[in-house]
């Protein structure tokens, strides 16, 4: 399977969640906001979505600056 991960073709080999799509790429989920073919989902909803062909996922770590 393939989605568009940030911009990008991503292959994804079985079944993923956005939960599991950020353990893999080890994404610090304190921060994190994320976006499937444009809706922004909450993090408590992570675990149930379950990733399809050509999805689109944004990945967005926040960091704090001065």
């Amino acid at each position: 399977m393939q989605i568009i991960l940030n911009g990008e073709p991503h292959p994804l080999e079985g079944d993923y969640t956005l939960l599991a799509l950020l353990e893999t790429h080890e994404v610090e989920k304190e921060h994190t906001a994320l976006m499937l073919n444009g809706a922004v989902i909450p993090a408590t909803s992570w675990h149930k979505h379950i990733l399809k062909e050509n999805d689109e996922v944004e990945i967005m770590v926040f960091v704090g600056g001065g």
